[in-house]
């Protein structure tokens, strides 16, 4: 995944709502997510903790939640 997939990926509510059982119950890193979510949804694997952090942003809000208070970040 490049940075620029990162701000064109769509995120569903079905998968705001994995994103944050990842982060929030499974306490995964902006990296972990970023490898997590590429892997999920077949694209090439990615690490990029930008991504991550962005991934987590999308669903947060995408949730109506604050993606600077727990269990984002």
């Amino acid at each position: 995944m490049t940075m620029t997939d990162v701000w064109t990926l769509e995120v569903d509510r079905n998968l705001a709502q994995l994103i944050r059982t990842w982060r929030g119950e499974g306490e995964k890193t902006w990296r972990s997510i970023a490898a997590l979510v590429t892997e999920h949804l077949g694209l090439p694997h990615s690490t990029n903790q930008a991504a991550g952090q962005q991934l987590c942003e999308k669903a947060a809000r995408l949730l109506g939640e604050d993606p600077n208070r727990d269990p984002w970040n």
